[in-house]
Formats: C-alpha cells, sequence, structure tokens
C-alpha cells in the first residue's frame, strides 16, 4: 500500500489539473456520481494508508496530537484527489 501511495503522489497533481478543467466545463452527471464513489474508496484509503504517511516515532517533529489530528485531513485529501481522477479519465477519453 505504500508504493501505490507514493506513486499516487506523482499522479494527483496532473490529475487534479485535468479533473478541475473537466469540472468548470460541463461535467457528464455519470462522471460525478462515479467521482463521488471513488471519493468514499479514497477516504477509506486515507483512513487506512495514513499509518504508512507517518514516519516512525523516533522521526517525529510534531506532537502527538497534531499527528493523530491528521488522519482526517489525509482521508479528505486522497477523497478529494480521488474524485479529481474520476474527473481527469473523463476529460482524457474525451480528448481522444
Amino acid at each position: 500500500m505504500a508504493i501505490f501511495l507514493w506513486l499516487f503522489q506523482f499522479i494527483s497533481p496532473i490529475a487534479l489539473i485535468f479533473g478541475g478543467f473537466y469540472l468548470v466545463e460541463d461535467p457528464n452527471p455519470l462522471a460525478l456520481v462515479l467521482g463521488a464513489v471513488a471519493a468514499i474508496i479514497g477516504l477509506i484509503v486515507g483512513i487506512v494508508g495514513w499509518g504508512d504517511l507517518v514516519p516512525p516515532r523516533w522521526f517525529w517533529i510534531k506532537s502527538s496530537v497534531d499527528l493523530a489530528g491528521s488522519r482526517i485531513m489525509t482521508a479528505i485529501g486522497y477523497a478529494v484527489q480521488f474524485f479529481f481522477l474520476v474527473l481527469a479519465i473523463f476529460a482524457l477519453i474525451e480528448l481522444a
């Protein structure tokens, strides 16, 4: 899972750009529904994958309260990225 999250960090900025352009135009309702489903999957991936993103305890530079609070923000971030990933795929299909 850690390798997937590491690779996804390279793909997600491109997906955010293409998905944002597609969202500004007239998006397909199917893309929005599939994006919402992918956002729920991204929320689950963010919650489960949070432990892979936190460094070992001896490398912590934040307090434990700050690290515990970032689990929710990480999950929301992955949900947004997965939503825009579906829109980016629809945008690339329309370009082709």
